[in-house]
């Protein structure tokens, strides 16, 4: 039976995740089609969370000039696109980042890993999720995933998260699959509309 988790403004937070250039610019090769759509919805679903007094967490993946942190995504030979010299590593200017918000930076796809993350929303009595951002195939997906583990209730608007098409696999295809199976035990998949009329 589908999950639908109530909203408490003391118990929920925003994950925003990797919102940055090397997803919207045109010049790279994780272009998202609908980066600006799933951008309005972020910030519309920001700017709520705010109104409410809930935490919103800004989350940026990015790597050290000498590469020391990368990990196993070095072995893909990708991992430059991140790096803190590249400019497509900085945050788009789209987003609207206000100065309550959480920042944190990761180096692994799941926002969990390395990152102090679980400890910040359980010492604020955190108990559920809304995860957005990008890329749905891999940071947003493992960090869906890694808090449905940790027990987090987690909600994944499908309109607030994106990715590149992948050769031989459009994003529609992919993230009508995972919110498939998202939807099957892992997270309460709703979208921004009906999520705003939930937060009333």
């Amino acid at each position: 039976m589908p999950a639908e988790y109530p909203i408490a403004k003391s118990k929920t937070a925003l994950l925003v995740i990797d919102a940055q250039k090397v997803y919207s610019s045109t010049e790279s090769p994780l272009c998202c089609k609908d980066f600006s759509a799933a951008i309005k919805n972020i910030n519309a679903l920001s700017a709520k969370m705010r109104e409410m007094g809930s935490p919103v967490v800004v989350i940026k993946h990015i790597y050290k000039e000498d590469k020391s942190d990368v990990g196993r995504i070095g072995d893909f030979g990708i991992d430059g696109l991140w790096n803190e010299t590249n400019v497509l590593s900085q945050y788009d200017d789209a987003l609207i980042i206000d100065d309550s918000d959480i920042q944190i930076s990761k180096t692994r796809y799941s926002a969990f890993v390395g990152t102090g993350l679980e400890e910040t929303l359980k010492n604020k009595g955190v108990d559920t999720l809304i995860v957005t951002g990008f890329m749905t195939q891999f940071c947003v997906t493992s960090t869906t995933r890694h808090g449905a583990d940790l027990d987090f209730k987690v909600i994944t608007p499908s309109d607030a998260n994106d990715g590149p098409d992948l050769p031989d696999v459009p994003i529609a295809v992919t993230k009508q699959a995972l919110n498939a199976a998202w939807g099957i035990a892992v997270a309460d998949t709703t979208d921004t509309e009906n999520l705003l009329e939930r937060m009333k």
